[in-house]
Parts: structure tokens; sequence; C-alpha cells
């Protein structure tokens, strides 16, 4: 068998060994070169695809059969809340009321779309929350500082596969 020589050099060291020797090296750039795969957080009623440009301020916690997990963007002016449960056969516009009363709403909740939503003061910040039942669960979803950009948040990156009914319309 004849050896094969390096185009270039001549030589007969086999030119493939030098071509292996930076194949990692190469590998890594491409690989820095792909766009990162978001994150995802996943909770019993909706799971989340985490995109760049936001974090999760509290993780999910699951408690009597409840989930509660916080959003935020990096820039700190929009964040998103979930809490979730079983709803008891009780409809939206009670567990609105509930939750309106709670957190001292200065109004009663209205209803659009099947949901109820109203909006809150707390340290000087207004919220805005809605609250949806689908089936045997309800949640509420709360939007605080850029309530358009966590709305936005919510539409293209929450989703809840057995309940989509949930988030906000």
């Amino acid at each position: 068998p004849q050896k094969r020589q390096h185009p270039q050099s001549g030589r007969d060291a086999p030119w493939r060994a030098h071509m292996f020797k930076y194949f990692p090296a190469i590998l890594c750039i491409l690989l820095l070169a792909l766009p990162a795969r978001a994150e995802q957080v996943v909770t019993r009623y909706l799971s989340v695809d985490l995109p760049e440009g936001w974090k999760v301020v509290m993780p999910p916690t699951e408690s009597q059969a409840y989930s509660t997990a916080i959003f935020s963007n990096l820039a700190g002016n929009a964040t998103v809340g979930f809490v979730a449960g079983p709803n008891g056969g009780t409809d939206a516009k009670t567990i609105a009321e509930m939750f309106a009363r709670q957190f001292n709403a200065s109004r009663a909740p209205t209803e659009r779309n099947g949901q109820s939503t109203f909006l809150f003061t707390q340290q000087g910040s207004v919220h805005q929350a809605w609250v949806a039942v689908a089936g045997d669960a309800f949640l509420l979803t709360t939007l605080s500082g850029d309530r358009k950009e966590g709305l936005a948040f919510v539409r293209k990156f929450v989703q809840s596969r057995d309940f989509p009914d949930l988030l906000p319309r």
C-alpha cells in the first residue's frame, strides 16, 4: 500500500492526523455558533420555553396540588407570575373576586373572552391579573411593570398542553 502524501508539503507523514488534531477546536467553534436552546420550565399546568432575555425569579413550586412560578425579563421591568391549581368547581369570576380582595384591587374584576381580569397596586406599581378556568383547573396570571411585554412573553413562550384555555387571551 502506498502512503498518501500531504498535498502541499510532499511529506510522507499522514496528513489526516493533522486534520484530526484540529477537529475538536473546529467542532467547539461550530457548536458555539449554533443558537442556544431555550430552557424549558415545566409545572403541572403549564410549560415555559424561557427565551433569551428572561429569567426564572421563583422556580416552579408544587404544594398541595397548586403550582406557582415567577419570571422576569433581565431588564427587570416586566414580571409575570402564575398560580394554578384545582378550581373545586368554582367559576373564574368567583376565583377572580377572591384574588381581587386578597390583592386589594380598587375595582371588581371584569369579564372578557370568558376570563376575568382586574388591576391592583403593590409597592406603588400597577399589576394586571387574569383568572381563567378550564376543566377542573384555574390559572391566575399576573403581569407587572411593562404589561405589554409581559403579555407578549405569555402569548409566545407559555403553553398549556392540557389546559390551553387557561392562558390570557
